[in-house]
Formats: C-alpha cells, structure tokens, sequence
C-alpha cells in the first residue's frame, strides 16, 4: 500500500470508530474540504451535491452526479459508488430521492454540521443526527499531514523573506503579489491540485490598519508598518507567515505599537503546549493589551487551526475550552490596529508539541532585521 493509501483508509477507519461509539447507522460527509480529507478527491459541487457516505462496518459509499463517476475512479481506498443523473432529475432519480431511499430502514444517520441546510430539507424522513466527528478529526495532524503542511511553510518563508528583499520604495503591490510565481514556481508547479491558493500581498500603512482590506494593485508601499501576508494551499495544505516592516526608521510611537505586538506574541507562545484551553490563549493576551490600553486596537483572535484550509479548528479564542493536544496545528497572530498609522501582525504556522511547539514558518521577527532602506 502506498502512504496515501494508508494515510485514507486511517482516517476512515477512525471515523469509524466515531460511528460505533455513537451508535450511528451511517454518516453523510458533503463539504469539499471534509471530501478531500477522507479521499483526497478534488470537488467543485457546481449544484450537484458529492456525498460521502461512511457505514462503521463496510467500506464507504460515493453517491455522486453521473458527470463526476470517472473523476472519482480511485485505487487507493475501497469504495462502492452509486449515481443520481444532475441536480435535478426525472422523478425518482433527485439525488435527495436517492438519499432518502439509500437510508431507509436505518436510524440514527449522522451528518457532519457543515452540511448545507438544503440537504436535510429535501430528505426530511431520514433521522439525521447533526456531528462534528471530521472537524474534531483533523484537529490533531498525522505525521503524514504534519510533512505537507510543512512542506507549505517553507515555501511560504521563502516566499516572505524573498519579498523582504526584493521590495523597495517603489514596488507596488502588483508587483510582490506575483512574486511568488517567479520565487517558488517549481514549487507551486510540484504540488499543484485544484486547491491550490498562492496569495503574497503586502498591505501598506493606509491599509494594513483594516486587515480584510483589499488593497488597490498600484498602491506602492510606505513608510510603514506595511504587512506582508503570505497564505499559501499547496496540494491540499496551507500554511501562512506574515511579518509588519518599515522602509525607514519608525517613529517612537510605531516602535512601541511595534514591541506591543511583540510582547503579545511572545505571551501567546509561551502558552503553547498540550493541556492548555484555546479560551485561555485569548484571555491571557488580550489581558496583556487592555493593561496597555489597546482595547480599541484589537480587531480579531490571536490566532487559529491551520491544515486544509488557513482558517480551521481549534480557533484560539474566547468561547473555545478546546484543550491544546500534540500535532495539533495553529497560527500565531495577536495583533492591533490604528487607523491613520496602520496594523501590527506577524504570522507564523506553529505545531504543538509534545511540550511545548515548534515554528514551521521562518522569517525575520526584530525590528532591526524588518528596517528595510533601499532608496
């Protein structure tokens, strides 16, 4: 057996035992990342739903539109595979008519909580039982995972430290948005899938205040605090490294906002190890920015789960008692923003270990190294 092979029928085997200590009949995966997770199957559902459908004592059932059953034709994992014609059909051929009939007599059909609403709503005699058993499944990172999302911070770091030296006053946010297609395109080309998301942005003062901002192409980088932002999905696995630079030396005031943002990552790693509540990261940095008066400044948590997606479980953060475990993988992030000055954040993909964690990403982090002067 190949290591893919190995890596998806372990996944489904755990899912499995989920059913069995549940006590579910069968559970219906219809997401595309959750899909991807337990096929390695790319899928845009273009209307036509994809249904994955998990039984704790056989192998799985792929209930797909006829137009995807060559796409889906794998050999690494065991499936049976059964079609429905398109997102509508003749009576009797709906693929919710295909659902219902394939569930009838069984109870208890488990349904991941991602699904949408739709799907339940036209199936509305099947004893659905809403679950999360595939997101609290990819919280913790086999070491296969752990290998591609590394490998994705890598490239991400080379991409960050490629941009801080390239940049100049006069480079224009275009410019360093392409950068990595001309840095790292044999990697991007090496691990290609229909996932992929290359996203080098850089945000300068007049944006970087407003992190979901969208900054306009020709706009050159400033003075500063401009914010590199580097997220990257290669093959399946994301990863992410952002770091705040000047092209000048800050004023007094950026740099003290500047070592703010540094004191808070600092807190938050060294609150990285298995056995720690999610809720109590957030607590003990944003703790840390009220005594410094930064309540107005905080726009978001300190950070998230990274792994198929950028933004995944645990997100670390109020409201989330989830306890830090070994190989689970997240973001380091705290960050604050004045508007008229600009945005503080440095990025970093980070593994927790067994005592501690481990940065996968890798970039300068100082003041004196983020200084770029290039006239």
């Amino acid at each position: 057996m190949s290591i893919l092979s190995d890596e998806i029928n372990n996944r489904i085997q755990n899912c499995q035992r989920f059913l069995q200590e549940k006590e579910l009949s069968a559970y219906a995966v219809t997401d595309v990342e959750d899909i991807w997770y337990l096929t390695n199957i790319d899928y845009s559902p273009e209307q036509r739903p994809f249904f994955l459908i998990i039984y704790p004592d056989k192998k799985p059932l792929m209930l797909v539109p006829k137009l995807e059953e060559s796409h889906v034709d794998v050999d690494y994992f065991d499936y049976d595979i059964q079609t429905y014609f398109d997102v509508t059909s003749e009576i009797g051929q709906n693929w919710h008519e295909v659902v219902t009939k394939k569930f009838e007599g069984l109870d208890k059909i488990g349904i991941e909580s991602n699904a949408l609403l739709e799907i339940t709503a036209k199936a509305p005699t099947v004893d659905w039982q809403p679950n999360d058993i595939i997101k609290k499944l990819r919280e913790i990172k086999s070491a296969y995972e752990i290998d591609k999302i590394s490998t994705t911070a890598r490239v991400c770091s080379r991409v960050v430290r490629a941009t801080l030296g390239q940049v100049n006053n006069d480079s224009k946010v275009i410019d360093l948005y392409n950068l990595p297609f001309k840095v790292v395109g044999k990697e991007i080309a090496d691990n290609f899938s229909l996932t992929n998301r290359v996203t080098n942005g850089v945000w300068p003062s007049t944006y970087s205040f407003m992190p979901h901002s969208i900054p306009d192409m020709e706009a050159t980088v400033d003075h500063g605090p401009n914010v590199n932002v580097a997220v990257f999905r290669l093959a399946g696995y994301a990863a992410e490294c952002e770091r705040t630079f000047f092209m000048e030396k800050p004023t007094k005031e950026e740099e003290l906002h500047f070592n703010q943002m540094m004191t808070a990552r600092n807190i938050m790693l060294d609150m990285l190890r298995p056995g720690v509540k999610a809720s109590e990261v957030e607590t003990k940095v944003r703790d840390y920015l009220i005594d410094q008066h930064l309540t107005a400044n905080i726009l978001h948590r300190p950070g998230h789960g990274i792994g198929l997606n950028n933004h995944e479980e645990p997100t670390l953060s109020l409201g989330n008692d989830t306890v830090l475990k070994e190989n689970m993988v997240v973001s380091v992030e705290p960050a604050i923003y004045f508007e008229g000055q600009g945005g503080y954040r440095h990025s970093d993909t980070v593994l927790i270990t067994k005592d501690g964690y481990k940065l996968l990403t890798d970039a300068p982090v100082s003041l004196e190294n983020l200084i770029i002067s290039k006239k």
